[in-house]
């Protein structure tokens, strides 16, 4: 996959090569996270109690699941997602890139343009996570 120029920009700006291809957990995409965001969250999930807790351990285990580091290759800014991600989401020649805030998400085309929410149902869960964030409503 071509990473785009700007994408590759801002990552050489901020110091960051290395990309980390993660399941994602929730939907059939791939999250794509840079190294230091990726050691950082998992850093965040490492309690003590996750030493001494089955189910956290568990769960950090299945999160890590067929990750993956990258590097964009300097001359053609391509990637090389395994062939084990892109069979997870069921990718065979394109896949679509979705900016998420911190991370993206790759995901087969087909796929992704089935994942919609009407005007309401979209206007219902920006209450919610108002209400969420802000303690409000």
């Amino acid at each position: 996959m071509v990473v785009p120029v700007a994408i590759r920009k801002a990552l050489s700006e901020a110091g960051e090569e290395i990309l980390v291809l993660q399941r994602n957990l929730h939907r059939r995409c791939i999250n794509v996270f840079t190294k230091v965001q990726w050691v950082k969250m998992l850093s965040d999930f490492q309690t003590p109690y996750s030493l001494l807790s089955d189910r956290e351990s568990d769960f950090i285990r299945e999160f890590s699941r067929g990750s993956a580091e990258v590097e964009p290759d300097e001359s053609s800014g391509r990637i090389l997602v395994p062939r084990k991600l892109l069979d997870w989401i069921g990718a065979m020649d394109e896949v679509v890139l979705v900016g998420q805030g911190a991370r993206f998400e790759l995901w087969e085309p087909k796929q992704y343009g089935e994942i919609e929410f009407s005007p309401a149902a979209a206007a219902q869960i920006a209450a919610e996570m108002y209400e969420r964030l802000t303690g409000s409503l």
